[in-house]
């Protein structure tokens, strides 16, 4: 595991350099490779550890989903965005349901996690529509208000999960669903407002593949 970690993180130190520079087909293969060792590495586990008449499968299928993601998002905006909406579903609904079923809550209890996000969303809505000149979504405002709310669900869940469920586990899967939303918010920024700006990307790369090595790492440990 300690090798895997190495390897993954010096893939992911190559891809600050790759993600910026001119030569899409190495920042593909950089890409490719992280996202497969994440895969693999959850296959492994689940395979090892998990019926697949289990609500792990719903984590499985998330991460299947942001693979393809990855695959698709290098050439096609739009079609990676598609599988990381169904991917951020599939997130959110595993977790309320570790939140239902080892922790022991009703929906009630974490019903703070859609005002939260609410909020949030409304306040993109709110900017995007008062400086459309600064943030130029254009045609892709709406469909990008509509995947923000998954990603913001996807978030705020899992900081329901650092605060309500008690195990490293369960925080691993929490802090880097936080992660994973706040690289998405960094993508958002740097693709519509601040598209020049080459730490904002390195940043992004840094909390979703941050973020989605600790999602992985939670059912090692789990």
């Amino acid at each position: 595991m300690i090798a895997f970690i190495i390897i993954y993180l010096a893939a992911l130190c190559c891809y600050f350099y790759t993600r910026t520079a001119e030569n899409i087909k190495h920042r593909a293969i950089n890409k490719y490779f992280m996202a497969t060792m994440y895969l693999v590495l959850a296959i492994v586990v689940f395979i090892n550890k998990y019926e697949f008449a289990s609500y792990q499968t719903l984590l499985m299928a998330a991460l299947i989903l942001a693979w393809l993601g990855d695959v698709f998002l290098v050439f096609d905006f739009g079609r990676g965005g598609d599988f990381f909406l169904a991917g951020n579903i599939c997130f959110v609904l595993y977790e309320q349901i570790i939140l239902v079923d080892k922790g022991g809550y009703w929906f009630n209890d974490f019903a703070w996690t859609y005002v939260v996000a609410g909020i949030m969303l409304a306040f993109v809505i709110f900017a995007t529509g008062k400086w459309p000149e600064r943030i130029k979504m254009g045609k892709m405002r709406w469909p990008m208000i509509f995947y923000l709310s998954s990603i913001f669900m996807h978030g705020i869940t899992g900081l329901a999960l650092i605060i309500m469920m008690p195990g490293t586990a369960y925080a691993m899967l929490g802090l880097g669903s936080l992660l994973f939303m706040i690289s998405d918010m960094d993508l958002t920024l740097y693709k519509f407002a601040f598209n020049n700006n080459k730490w904002l990307v390195r940043l992004n790369s840094l909390t979703y593949f941050g973020g989605l090595l600790l999602i992985v790492l939670s059912t090692v440990y789990a």
